[in-house]
């Protein structure tokens, strides 16, 4: 795949990857008012980063008249049935759009996490091109066990792919970057259309911990061009 320059829409696809920081935390990068990458962009990505992070939520019109549809994606996954996880992902997606007055984009959920250089691959979101439609992909299994993953993670990557989309569709951005309001704007989705989870154990908040998201806009080619 060609190298594009950073931010370029053209080819450029957002992915979402699981890995550690040299801490050891997986989190310990989201303290950070600006990410790394943010020097390398133009004057023109930067004002785009600069009005991303000033926005912190996105409020969903009618939570509770999707709150149906988060349930029958749960029972979906919860099956470990791929075709009807997608279907009631993208019904769910649907809804959550058209709340929004913005159009949808097509998402497709595949199986196990394909293992990329430096972590795994838990979501991506492919912007429009040549007038084809944007495009979510979330893979459903964990790489290591191919065993479905939890459902408030499985939601939390759709959602994030779902904030790119909304970046573009609904913010009016010209660029969909990693910021600090993005994750917080993906927090909020999730807060609206997920009942706060009881009490977790130790290890189950090891295993659910948020994944590092992966740098976005290096230079050099982008993984995962869209697909014609």
């Amino acid at each position: 795949m060609p190298a594009e320059a950073p931010g370029s829409r053209r080819s450029r696809t957002s992915t979402w990857r699981s890995s550690k920081s040299k801490s050891g935390c997986p989190c310990s990068r989201f303290v950070l008012v600006k990410f790394a990458y943010y020097k390398r962009l133009s004057a023109k990505q930067k004002a785009t980063y600069r009005k991303s992070d000033a926005v912190d939520s996105v409020k969903v019109p009618d939570a509770a008249e999707l709150s149906p549809l988060v349930v029958e994606l749960e029972a979906s996954l919860a099956n470990g049935k791929r075709l009807a996880t997608a279907k009631a992902a993208s019904a769910l997606l649907l809804a959550l759009c058209r709340q929004l007055g913005v159009p949808a984009a097509r998402v497709t959920v595949r199986t196990v996490r394909p293992e990329i250089s430096g972590g795994v691959l838990h979501g991506l979101y492919t912007y429009a091109k040549n007038g084809a439609d944007p495009t979510i992909e979330v893979w459903m299994k964990t790489a290591a066990h191919e065993r479905v993953v939890r459902f408030r993670t499985f939601l939390r990557t759709l959602l994030h792919e779902v904030m790119h989309h909304l970046d573009v569709t609904l913010l009016g951005l010209e660029d969909s970057f990693h910021t600090e309001g993005f994750f917080k704007r993906e927090s909020s989705l999730v807060r609206q259309l997920v009942a706060r989870p009881r009490a977790r154990t130790k290890t189950a908040q090891v295993e659910t911990r948020r994944p590092v998201q992966l740098v976005l806009f290096e230079t050099g080619p982008t993984r995962g061009l869209a697909k014609s």
